[in-house]
């Protein structure tokens, strides 16, 4: 699959309703998790830090699709660049024709 249709999938993905349910419910667990630790002033250490990492892990769940469709927009321009000095490379000089 070529990078523009990827980013198109992705787009499609993230104007889903079913991505809207999918955003709702971790945005849901980030407050969860978040509430956890405040209201829980002897929560042990390893319990906070697991907190912690679920809400780094929803939060990076929830920014995914941006960040693939960033991803996939760098690896399109890159391939267009090489198709350009491709077909630059091909075209022989002046001075190898003269």
């Amino acid at each position: 699959m070529r990078p523009e249709a990827k980013i198109q999938a992705i787009e499609a993905l993230s104007k889903s309703k079913g991505w809207m349910v999918l955003k709702e419910v971790m945005e849901a667990e980030l407050v969860q998790a978040a509430m956890a630790i405040a209201h829980s002033p002897s929560m042990p250490v390893d319990e906070i830090n697991f907190r912690r990492g679920s809400i780094w892990a929803a939060e990076r769940m929830i920014d995914l699709p941006e960040r693939l469709r960033m991803k996939l927009e760098s690896e399109a321009a890159l391939s267009d660049l090489d198709r350009q000095k491709k077909s630059h490379d091909t075209v022989k000089p002046l001075n190898d024709i003269l």
